[in-house]
């Protein structure tokens, strides 16, 4: 079964919420107990034993293999004397190239073929099995073995083996290289004369015995060239400024010459001398043209003065233009004849960069063959002194500890294959529940309830599996389990019916065997200790199954009227209306069966039965009939009565449910909401109770068997049985 306490929290009311995360993840693993694990839990059980036992049996069966191990130290720093183009052995590479290198050799073909020669061993073993230790550079060969012996010895024959072949190779290595060096250091003497013999030639061709100071001339001949192009080009520049302004000027020549010639040109002086003397000149004409008149010789004669000094000015003006246009081309050309000189001495500075390049290369030529003369004498001198020893270096490969005869076999492995028989019947059974679970269609979550109804069902409580018989829940003292359970989902109800104003309550299920009927009356009996006025109205009129839970209860002498008599008019509603004092609430039976209840539903008298219940109580709680089963649920519906449904999980299908929206649907009724009944509950878990108690439904043979012609074809049967 399943724990729906926890399932669809935000759904659920505020009385039924979980306060803290861990609640949540504990309601969550119990769901999944419940729906994958607890109804299969004999199966998966005897699923885990049969692998332990096939554990045993391989155990029992299995021919014992023994393994022997020894550990050898792989390094190339022996090698690293030859380490030169042309003499490196293609097998011995530096880092993790190298050990990954060694390894293969030792499992090559060769390698073991010499080694069962050596041993006299051609089968009855499997290896070699070589890895490297992580992190360092030693390496393990194991070989194993049904015989111990013969794991031992082959495994010490296979490392000698290998040890040998890289002492051989080691040789083989030493006077390749040593001939190959010899070769390479003929080749770099022959081309280290001819780069000599070159740089010389070229030397002595070029006349090169200071660059530096051959360059730093250069460089300062330029630099005062440079200066000296600078103060020509800019006296050009004026020059020419001062004959554009002459030219553009030229009424004005005689004004303006003196402000625009060079200082201390003659031009200049000249003109101002002129110019003041035409100004003294002209200053005396009034005077004389106060005493005479235009006619007399003495004002003749001095305006032809005054034309005199006026043509001198101008003849002086093109005087000096001449000059300053000879002036102008004289600084052009030796301006250019600066230019030309620095462009000779940079040519010259180019070819010199050139020349010094040729020659620095040539320089570094000599000198790297000279280096690489001086470093092949040094490696011929360290393979000769390598060459010394016949053995392989100990700092680089050799055997760290040799294999040993195993005394105990290595497999099988009692504690790994118990193990993993364990874990593969853990998963097996974990896979064949989850199948077994996903494949049966009956609801087992809240979640699922309402997913079917579009998520809009307000779910207003959660009533947890109970082992108790109906009788003993009943007469709780209002203190147990039970009753806090109600009293949750009667908070629940309270907020809801407070918003919508309503002061009845039908309770209906899908089908029988749902505990309607049980949770009617115990929502009655909450509401009732809250102190208020509750009439519950026994409306199942073909099971009145309310009759016989409440017998017990009645008071002696009961007259057994209900509303059946009230609906064919034999007596009135307070006629039949019996007080439980145990419960302190108010009950109306159903009443003797009818041959036609739906017929009697249908007329006019439910509707006055339920004005006037309501005007006199608080609050009217009616048992109805199975939706499914017969359509008097329906008919109480359409006088505008909340339908509160309740499912039992682990009992109630999709289809059921499916059938039961779309039933709904055709009727245009909308249930008030959803009771999940037979809900598992985490111990000691707020809002949710397990304690080892459980409801169980219709013990005493209480059962549905809606037999009218009336059944529906979703599993309902004729009797029931008490849940274990």
């Amino acid at each position: 079964m399943e724990n729906n306490a926890s399932a669809n929290t935000s759904s659920l009311p505020a009385g039924l919420s979980q306060d803290s995360e861990q609640d949540n993840i504990l309601h969550t693993l119990l769901e999944g107990y419940s729906v994958y694990v607890r109804p299969y839990l004999w199966l998966d059980i005897l699923t885990v034993i049969l692998f332990l036992i096939g554990g045993v049996v391989y155990l029992k069966t299995a021919v014992p293999l023994y393994r022997s191990t020894c550990q050898l130290h792989v390094n190339s720093q022996d090698l690293k004397v030859t380490d030169m183009r042309g003499i490196v052995d293609p097998n011995f590479q530096p880092g993790d190239t190298f050990i990954n290198t060694q390894i293969l050799l030792m499992q090559s073909t060769e390698m073991l073929s010499k080694a069962n020669q050596l041993a006299g061993i051609q089968e009855g073993y499997k290896g070699p099995i070589v890895k490297r230790v992580p992190g360092t550079m030693l390496v393990d060969l194991s070989v194993e073995s049904h015989n111990p012996d013969v794991a031992a010895k082959m495994a010490n024959t296979i490392a000698e083996v290998y040890l040998e072949s890289v002492r051989s190779r080691k040789v083989e290595i030493t006077f390749t290289g040593m001939n190959l060096l010899r070769d390479q250091l003929e080749e770099v003497r022959k081309s280290r004369e001819v780069a000599m013999t070159e740089l010389l030639e070229f030397k002595n061709k070029h006349q090169i015995f200071n660059l530096q100071e051959n360059y730093t001339a250069l460089v300062s001949q330029i630099s005062s060239l440079n200066g000296i192009a600078t103060d020509a080009k800019l006296e050009e520049t004026e020059l020419a400024t001062t004959l554009a302004s002459i030219k553009e000027n030229r009424s004005n020549a005689v004004r303006l010459m003196p402000y625009l010639v060079p200082s201390g040109s003659d031009a200049g002086g000249n003109l101002s001398s002129l110019k003041m003397l035409y100004f003294t000149h002209e200053t005396t004409l009034p005077g004389l043209l106060m005493q005479y008149n235009e006619a007399h010789t003495a004002v003749k004669t001095h305006r032809q003065v005054s034309q005199m000094l006026k043509d001198a000015q101008e003849a002086e003006v093109d005087t000096s233009i001449d000059g300053l246009e000879l002036r102008y081309q004289r600084s052009k050309k030796r301006r250019e004849l600066v230019d030309q000189q620095i462009a000779d001495l940079r040519q010259q500075l180019t070819e010199l960069d050139r020349i010094s390049g040729d020659y620095r290369m040539r320089e570094t030529a000599c000198e790297s063959l000279d280096a690489t003369y001086a470093m092949l004498i040094n490696r011929i001198n360290e393979i000769k002194i390598s060459s010394a020893a016949t053995t392989v270096d100990t700092s680089s490969i050799f055997l760290v500890t040799p294999a040993f005869k195993a005394a105990v076999p290595f497999f099988p492995n009692t504690g790994k294959v118990l193990r993993m028989a364990l874990l593969l019947g853990i998963a097996a059974a974990a896979g064949l529940s989850y199948i077994l679970g996903s494949i049966n269609n009956k609801v087992t979550r809240i979640e699922e309830v309402n997913a079917l109804f579009q998520n809009k069902l307000p779910v207003f409580g959660a009533v947890p599996f109970f082992e108790k018989d109906e009788m003993e829940l009943l007469n709780s003292t209002g203190e147990e389990t039970i009753d806090e359970v109600f009293r949750n989902i009667r908070t629940s109800l309270n907020l809801s019916m407070l918003t919508r104003g309503s002061r009845i309550l039908a309770v209906s299920s899908p089908l029988p065997r749902d505990g309607k009927t049980f949770i009617a009356l115990n929502l009655a009996r909450s509401f009732a200790r809250d102190k208020k006025r509750v009439l519950l109205i026994g409306l199942d009129l073909r099971k009145p199954r309310l009759d016989k839970l409440l017998e017990p209860f009645l008071p002696e002498g009961t007259e057994r009227k209900g509303i059946s008599n009230v609906l064919i008019g034999d007596c009135k509603l307070e006629d039949v209306i019996i007080p439980i004092k145990q419960f302190g609430m108010d009950v109306a039976l159903s009443g003797p069966v009818p041959p036609n209840p739906s017929e009697l539903l249908s007329s006019g008298g439910l509707k006055e039965i339920l004005e006037e219940a309501q005007q006199k109580y608080d609050l009217v709680i009616i048992d109805t009939a199975p939706i499914l089963a017969v359509s008097d649920t329906l008919i109480i519906a359409s006088h505008h009565v909340p339908i509160l449904l309740t499912t039992r999980l682990f009992h109630v299908t999709r289809p059921v449910l499916r059938s039961l929206r779309d039933r709904l649907a055709q009727v245009n009724i909308s249930l008030a909401g959803l009771i999940a009944n037979n809900v598992d509950a985490p111990k000691n878990a707020y809002g949710y109770y397990s304690d080892n108690y459980g409801y169980g439904y219709y013990s005493d043979n209480y059962g549905y068997g809606y037999g009218y012609g009336y059944g529906y074809g979703y599993g309902a049967s004729k009797t029931s049985k008490k849940k274990k």
